[in-house]
């Protein structure tokens, strides 16, 4: 359902952005077809190691790889960070490319400041600030500096891929988001419920677009296994 609905969501926004020809269709990069994917999916995956895994490719018009050597994941997250940034482009030309931070080694294991990002499912992700900026450098704290158009407008772009396993935000942008999204009709209550539930405690962990505490200056994506399974943690 959430699928459908995101679809039909970004459709209303298809008249802002321009035709996706030419040099912003994405070239075969590191292995990586567009058209195909990335063809080294597995049955199941697991959060703690990485197998067949795949760099992300370098696409400046679409994101900013802030540590390459750090950035393999499975197919399912590099196929879900293309698609989700291709789609920004054309629907917000004028904002800025994501910041891609962390996934994981290119076999997974242990990464140093991280206690998952070990099996190249989880995503630290930039989001923007007023006037859909982000910093290229980094993730800086926004506060209230939160676009919410261009942050939802990402958000949905990642959960219309039908591969988001969750997404950790702080609580603030999510009752932003939630807000936005139900004032200006583009969700329900019963939709927006679905996406970013009401939480009795900030600290709870439910729904799609869950509260995660340091996660104010940007967002943590994780991905399903090719099968559509969890993978753990």
């Amino acid at each position: 359902m959430i699928a459908l609905l995101l679809t039909a969501i970004l459709a209303k926004g298809a008249e802002f952005g321009p035709t996706l020809e030419g040099a912003v269709v994405p070239a075969e990069a590191d292995g990586y077809s567009p058209e195909g994917g990335a063809d080294t999916a597995s049955v199941g995956c697991s959060d703690q190691y990485l197998e067949n895994g795949v760099q992300l490719p370098d696409l400046p018009l679409f994101f900013t790889r802030q540590t390459p050597e750090s950035e393999w994941g499975t197919s399912e997250m590099i196929d879900a960070i293309v698609s989700a940034t291709r789609h920004m482009r054309w629907l917000m030309p004028d904002a800025s490319p994501v910041t891609i931070g962390d996934i994981s080694h290119e076999r997974g294991g242990f990464q140093s400041g991280h206690l998952s990002h070990r099996g190249g499912v989880d995503a630290d992700i930039g989001i923007y600030s007023t006037g859909g900026k982000q910093n290229l450098r980094g993730f800086d704290s926004l506060g209230d500096n939160f676009d919410v158009v261009a942050n939802w407008a990402l958000i949905s772009a990642f959960l219309d891929t039908g591969n988001i396993d969750f997404i950790l935000l702080d609580h603030a942008h999510i009752a932003r988001l939630r807000a936005y999204t139900t004032k200006a009709g583009l969700l329900t209550v019963a939709e927006a419920e679905e996406i970013f539930p009401l939480e009795a405690h900030p600290w709870d962990r439910t729904g799609i677009v869950r509260h995660a505490p340091k996660h104010d200056n940007h967002m943590h994506v994780r991905v399903l296994c090719s099968d559509g399974s969890r993978s753990g943690r």
